[in-house]
């Protein structure tokens, strides 16, 4: 490669490394230090993902490769929610059966974006929710609910979008609008299947006090669950049961079948998955059935019990069921024999961070803890809540504005990595905005913080074959020091635009310099490592490390380091130099006027006469005026 930075080169070629390598495959049997890092999966729903996708899943990327530096064994795996409404209405949109359109946008996703991003993923542990493999336990689970008495089919007033032609769940309604299309929704009555969430009101309720989770997020359901005390003293909760069936096509079908001589029989589980059959008429109905009633040869089937004729089940479960348990099934996706293996679930669970959007605080969120304490209680889980901290990112906005569509303001993230390098967009995504909130999108930042890059590029290769081995002199290891200690602090509270300005500011001060020492070169790569990890790879080689930086330990400052020397001011009395004293940095008017009666010369020349003013400037001098 030239000395100048060309970011496609060295992606690509140290994505294949780490690809080949293995490098972000955890042995996920014998890992001594297990660190689950979670970041929320996509719905392959459109054309691709888009920029608030990506600035979501760097983020976590970076906590993820900060973890793992600092000696964990970091699991971090994706994979696509690609059931449901948000699919199907875009298989809707484009004409073209869901089957088909899915698996495009998974591969699309797959290959064209997630793999260019520069994430640490465990790709050998990838999961697509309409695969049979995985929603073959979905309905296990369905089944399991059913059998332990919290799966009720009942006939019951609804939530019914005309336009989705579906029902909706109560938390799928905002302010009377189908949350997905924004079409008012309908009341009908139907008969439909619930899950009977609302045994869990109060454990819900409570366990949120214990829970390390992003504060709103903990308020959101606080508010939903609704827990207040009647006029006659009963406890009442504003939380309804789940609305679980959809009258859809795209999601996995509900495993239940009816018979006239048995009643409502579940599939045995020896049974499962029930495979959802091809459709030409797939599109819904509206008229409160699924398209798959359509379909005889699926419908008509044999009872479990009896052997009698029987029909099935058509509608098909809400796809926040496939992803209320999927965080269970990434570490055993090799066993096709079980849902999540007992050992490496209590090796690896429950998630040590999960990191999404707020948006799914009373959706998404509360469905999984549900689903995860019912599993408890039937002795699947020897745990009751499935993540030990989670933490809600903020929302990008171009030119103060959401992004949409309809604004003509939409950010496709691949224009940018083609025309700026994956490094460039990832830390201009961290560096735009506290990641918490969130940030303004504009193309003359991600051109600053390329600049940023280069003169990295350039600081490092100018003086890679002449680094100096020595220990820097003192003030330059202070400096080196403060700023390991500032990043780090800053990116375990994922401070990552805090992080990038005090990376910014340290190349700053040594690029005025004419050597680089061994130690500044080290730290600095080590440090920027998380948010550009190509970049940094590509000069840890240059500089003769051994592969992989992101296989190095985060450096520790050193605390003898961050305490700054104490600085030598001038004492004047009346303006006239009388001595000097040593002050800590920061000291107050008080302090230093003191010290400075403490001087022999000063104090003959004060002389026991009142200071009638004093001049301070802290680190240069000290002014007494003494006198009539």
């Amino acid at each position: 490669m030239t000395q100048e930075y060309n970011p496609h080169a060295v992606e690509q070629r140290w994505q294949g490394v780490w690809f080949r390598t293995g490098i972000y495959e955890p042995d996920i049997q014998r890992a001594p230090r297990p660190y689950y890092n979670l970041m929320m999966f996509p719905y392959p729903s459109a054309a691709g993902l888009h920029i608030g996708n990506l600035f979501a899943f760097v983020g976590a990327d970076i906590h993820g490769r900060f973890m793992a530096m600092n000696g964990h064994d970091v699991f971090e795996p994706i994979g696509f929610d690609a059931f449901g409404i948000h699919s199907e209405n875009y298989a809707i949109k484009q004409g073209v059966n869901p089957k088909i359109l899915t698996a495009q946008n998974v591969a699309r996703f797959r290959e064209t974006q997630l793999k260019l991003s520069g994430n640490r993923y465990a790709w050998s542990h990838e999961i697509d929710t309409t695969d049979p493999r995985y929603y073959r336990w979905t309905q296990w689970i369905f089944v399991k609910l059913f059998k332990a008495g919290l799966a009720e089919r009942k006939r019951a007033t609804v939530n019914w979008c005309p336009s989705c032609k579906t029902v909706l769940a109560n938390e799928q309604v905002i302010d009377g609008l189908c949350e997905r299309c924004d079409t008012p929704a309908e009341q009908r009555e139907l008969e439909q299947w619930f899950f009977k969430i609302t045994d869990y009101a109060e454990r819900l309720l409570a366990n949120l006090d214990h829970l390390d989770w992003s504060e709103a997020v903990k308020t959101a359901q606080r508010n939903w669950i609704g827990r207040e005390v009647g006029p006659d003293g009963a406890l009442r909760y504003h939380l309804r049961d789940w609305l679980i069936s959809r009258q859809r096509y795209w999601g996995p079908p509900i495993p239940i079948v009816y018979c006239d001589s048995c009643g409502t029989v579940p599939v045995p589980e020896d049974q499962l998955p029930v495979l959802l059959p091809d459709a030409e008429h797939w599109k819904p109905t509206g008229i409160g059935s699924s398209p798959l009633a359509a379909i005889p040869a699926f419908v008509a089937t044999a009872c479990p019990r009896c052997g009698g004729p029987a029909r099935r089940e058509t509608d098909v479960s809400d796809n926040f069921l496939d992803s209320a348990w999927y965080f269970l099934r990434y570490p055993s996706t090799q066993f096709g024999d079980r849902p999540f293996d007992a050992e490496l679930t209590a090796k690896w669970l429950p998630v040590d961070m999960y990191i999404g959007g707020r948006e799914h605080a009373v959706l998404h969120l509360m469905y999984t803890r549900f689903i995860t304490m019912a599993l408890h209680d039937m002795g699947y889980l020897p745990f009751d809540e499935p993540f030990k901290r989670f933490r809600a990112h903020g929302m990008i906005t171009r030119n103060g504005a959401k992004i949409s569509k309809s604004r003509g303001n939409v950010v496709n993230p691949d224009q940018y990595i083609e025309a700026w390098g994956a490094d460039t967009v990832r830390a201009y995504l961290m560096f735009m905005g506290p990641y918490t909130q969130g940030g303004d999108f504009s193309d003359r930042g991600i051109a600053g913080v390329r600049r940023f890059l280069g003169r990295v590029w350039q600081l490092v290769l100018r003086n890679a074959g002449r680094l100096n081995p020595a220990a820097p002199p003192e003030p330059e290891r202070r400096r080196l020091h403060q700023a390991i200690h500032s990043v780090t602090a800053d990116i375990r509270e994922l401070g990552y635009n805090t992080a990038l300005a005090t990376l910014m500011a340290y190349v700053g001060g040594i690029q005025r310099r004419g050597e680089l020492f061994v130690e500044e070169a080290e730290g600095l790569l080590l440090l920027l490592a998380p948010f550009a990890p190509h970049i940094a790879e590509e000069l840890w080689e240059r500089i003769g490390k051994p592969y992989s930086i992101h296989q190095q330990a985060w450096p520790a400052a050193d605390p003898t380091l961050l305490v700054r020397p104490a600085e030598t001011i001038a004492v004047q009395v009346n303006g006239r130099v009388r001595g000097t004293i040593d002050l800590p940095p920061g000291a107050s008017q008080a302090a230093a006027v003191a010290a400075a009666r403490q001087v022999e010369a000063v104090e003959r020349c004060v002389n026991g006469s009142a200071i009638r003013r004093v001049v301070y400037v802290p680190g240069r001098i000290v002014n007494l005026i003494v006198g009539g």
